[in-house]
């Protein structure tokens, strides 16, 4: 009895690692997706606050941008990913770190096409890494 009683408990405790793996792996992917519509936002409201030469609100913007790659460079790192996903996260943090940086020196035109560079980016490679893929 005490012995069926062990299996039992090792299965139980096999069973809720494996659960806990599950969520884990998808709260991540659903973390990105987040990440990833916030980081749509941003760079659409940077590219607004440029042209309107509104120096507080860029930057603010730059800055959660900078914030979110960071996040989604880690995210593919954790991934075991090295090539076009992890440097299109490096490159839109360094291109978001920069149109802050040049919004500062009052160089709008600059940071216009930084953050542009951001939302290219974005719309070349979405589809082709996004980690949730359709079914069909």
């Amino acid at each position: 009895m005490k012995r069926v009683f062990s299996r039992l408990l090792a299965v139980a405790v096999v069973s809720a690692g494996v659960l806990f793996v599950g969520n884990a792996a998808a709260d991540s992917i659903l973390e990105f997706d987040v990440w990833m519509q916030k980081i749509d936002r941003h760079s659409q409201s940077v590219l607004l606050a440029l042209k309107r030469q509104d120096a507080a609100s860029a930057i603010a913007d730059a800055r959660e941008l900078e914030h979110l790659y960071g996040f989604m460079e880690r995210f593919y790192e954790a991934r075991g990913e090295h090539d076009d996903p992890l440097l299109l996260s490096w490159d839109g943090r360094q291109r978001a770190a920069s149109a802050a940086s040049l919004v500062q020196r009052g160089d709008f035109a600059a940071a216009y096409e930084s953050a542009l560079g951001i939302a290219r980016d974005c719309r070349a490679c979405h589809d082709r890494f996004k980690p949730i893929r359709p079914l069909g």
